[in-house]
């Protein structure tokens, strides 16, 4: 009996999700990161409100969250980095932990102003993330200051408690910056100089 040629190579017949999605191995990759940094966020969030809500120092807290989000995006950049900041402080305000809705536009707002400034005038390393994060957290903390004083929320004079959180915040940067760069890795480099 003569074999039967096929014109074209036969469907495979294994059974599964990875054969029946067509995504390519960097695509994968590039999945993953992205979901480990949504983790982290997630972490982030649950550790601030679970655990560390009612720790204060000077009446400073840390602000764990808006710290992870900025730093992702220093970290991968305007172009990815503005639409994960933009996302994950939609779902930082939308579970309730945020101060008001508009964290959401100061986040994005100033997680892409330091990345633009970090991208035209600084090199990639530890000190030039934790300088960025540093100014962003400084206006993101007393932006929401202002904006509590405005509507009647606080008093002026805790500005420097704003300020101080701040500060308090970017002492968990090397931790984070540490598990961040990791996490970026994953599928090849995003900075070229």
């Amino acid at each position: 009996m003569a074999r039967k040629k096929y014109q074209f190579r036969p469907d495979p017949t294994d059974s599964g999700l990875w054969n029946k999605l067509y995504i390519t191995p960097l695509q994968r990759r590039s999945i993953a990161k992205w979901g480990l940094y949504g983790l982290v966020c997630l972490g982030m969030l649950i550790l601030q409100e679970a655990f560390l809500s009612q720790v204060r120092l000077f009446g400073g807290f840390l602000d764990l969250t808006p710290c992870a989000i900025i730093m992702i995006c220093v970290l991968e950049g305007v172009e990815k980095g503005s639409v994960f900041a933009f996302a994950a402080s939609l779902i930082y305000v939308f579970s309730g932990s945020a101060p008001d809705t508009l964290c959401i536009g100061l986040i994005t707002v100033c997680a892409v102003a330091v990345t633009l400034f970090r991208e035209q005038f600084l090199r990639r390393g530890f000190g030039s993330t934790l300088l960025c994060t540093a100014g962003a957290m400084l206006v993101y903390e007393l932006a929401v200051a202002l904006v509590g004083v405005f509507f009647g929320l606080t008093s002026p004079g805790r500005i420097g408690v704003f300020a101080l959180s701040a500060g308090l915040t970017l002492v968990t940067v090397p931790l984070l910056y540490r598990l961040l760069n990791i996490i970026g890795r994953i599928g090849g480099e995003t900075w070229k100089e």
